[in-house]
């Protein structure tokens, strides 16, 4: 899993304390769906920042390079024509998750934060 706050880019993997309003992205371990994480930082910063309020960690569940090894996830090769990934030599597509491994990390994910808003005495 990787997280990434709101307020700046990081490198892929780097964790972060979580805020009050968690966000979870699901998407395909290759450019596109990396950048996506940047995009919704960009984004959910600038409505945060308009509203004055905290900005929330923004988590990727799934696919991770850890999660590729582990259940041994299909790749293919990069595509040429995408200059972003040129650090990657493979991608995999989120639909190579079986939908009950999916299932498992997003109810973990879930009890997680479950267990913190209790912590903080949120619900």
């Amino acid at each position: 899993m990787s997280h990434r706050p709101a307020t700046r880019h990081h490198g892929y993997g780097e964790p972060h304390k979580s805020h009050d309003a968690p966000t979870t992205v699901v998407g395909d371990h290759d450019p596109s769906g990396l950048s996506i994480l940047d995009a919704a930082a960009e984004d959910v910063l600038a409505f945060v920042d308009q509203l004055g309020a905290a900005a929330p960690t923004i988590t990727r569940l799934a696919v991770t390079p850890e999660q590729i090894r582990r259940y041994n996830l299909p790749t293919a090769p990069q595509k040429a024509a995408d200059h972003r990934g040129a650090h990657m030599s493979a991608t995999v597509q989120a639909e190579a998750l079986p939908p009950d491994q999916l299932t498992a990390i997003l109810a973990s994910a879930l009890d997680r934060v479950q267990q913190a808003r209790h912590r903080l005495g949120l619900g």
